[in-house]
């Protein structure tokens, strides 16, 4: 069944494009299966975006029998809407899979995921929050739920009590407000903590503004500002951190927060979107509530003072990545959905 499928998204460079990227090879896509639509802007992908569509009308491949649609936010939308009803025209079955969040928050956005859920076979959307939202404008289509996966899950976890002080604490996300990096740099330099700690920041977008907040603090000497390193050098880090901090203000399904539970780390996050439903509180992880320093504070303070408590936290959420976010658990609800929407009564 995978192999009749052909995926339509970015090229692979960039958030979407990399999770996108991390399908093709789980699925083990041959090239010709994957068509890209848009690449380096939006005059530059128009010839992307006509040829697919050309495709469809006049070249459709005989084998296929189900098109998988990824969409972000803004410009993907009408681009995939062009696509969608190319592919209505010739009765193909597709699915529209959500991987952004955006057009929650904008009327004019919601209206294009409104008449594509209304022309697809099915929606696939990352989060159960973003269902909720969707069955409420009753869009009158099949709505599955599945979560991104890890594809760098170790095959055991981290040993903390194996580390030595400082206790290292990691941030990686943009440098900007939505992401709490500033609720970060306050809570760290006013945390008391009972044992020597380090804060290293992975970012990119405002670095001079991180940098001199940084540069001021009183625990100057115990932060360390980055600008973004090579993803596969992040990831052969990440296992020498003792927890990972992401406080953002807004967020869908972060890869950060995965790929720490993947090697055994317990992650502080806030309670916003898709966040709760990758950690539990104080079982796999500590949540707190957004722009709440206080909060934030204790969270730290509760994490860097307590190694038991970061090595139980750390042991679960490896076992949750494990069962919940592991490729073949993702592969097997992906044919689920291809096997529900394939049948020839939908």
């Amino acid at each position: 069944m995978i192999e009749k499928t052909i995926h339509i998204g970015p090229a692979f460079d960039g958030g979407m494009g990399s999770v996108i990227q991390g399908y093709i090879k789980l699925l083990g896509l041959p090239k010709e299966n994957v068509w890209n639509s848009y690449k380096n802007g939006f005059i530059k992908s128009l010839p992307r975006l006509f040829a697919i569509c050309f495709k469809i009308l006049f070249r459709t491949p005989k084998n296929i029998i189900c098109y998988h649609i990824h969409i972000a936010d803004d410009g993907s939308l009408p681009r995939k809407l062009i696509i969608a009803l190319c592919l209505k025209s010739r009765n193909k079955k597709f699915i529209v899979h959500l991987h952004g969040s955006k057009f929650q928050e904008h009327s004019s956005q919601i209206l294009f995921v409104k008449l594509l859920a209304r022309l697809s076979n099915a929606v696939v959307c990352i989060t159960e929050q973003m269902k909720k939202f969707l069955e409420k404008e009753n869009l009158n289509c099949r709505i599955f739920v599945i979560p991104n996966f890890c594809e760098t899950i170790a095959k055991n976890p981290m040993d903390l009590e194996k580390h030595n002080n400082p206790v290292k604490v990691v941030f990686a996300g943009r440098y900007m407000q939505r992401k709490g990096v500033y609720d970060l740099l306050t809570a760290f330099e006013k945390a008391n903590f009972d044992f020597p700690a380090r804060l290293d920041l992975f970012g990119d977008c405002e670095e001079e503004k991180v940098r001199k907040i940084a540069k001021n603090s009183m625990k100057k000497d115990c932060i360390n500002v980055s600008y973004w390193i090579e993803h596969s050098e992040y990831l052969k880090k990440l296992p020498d951190y003792d927890f990972l901090v992401l406080p953002s203000h807004i967020e869908v399904f972060p890869m950060s927060i995965l790929e720490a539970m993947g090697v055994g780390l317990p992650v502080i996050g806030t309670f916003v979107g898709g966040i709760p439903e990758m950690i539990e509180n104080n079982k796999n992880g500590v949540l707190f509530e957004a722009r709440n320093i206080d909060e934030l504070i204790n969270a730290l303070e509760k994490l860097v003072n307590n190694l038991e408590l970061r090595t139980e936290l750390g042991k679960n959420a490896w076992i949750d990545a494990k069962a919940r976010f592991s490729p073949e658990i993702i592969l097997k609800k992906l044919e689920d959905v291809y096997e529900k929407i394939t049948m020839p009564n939908l």
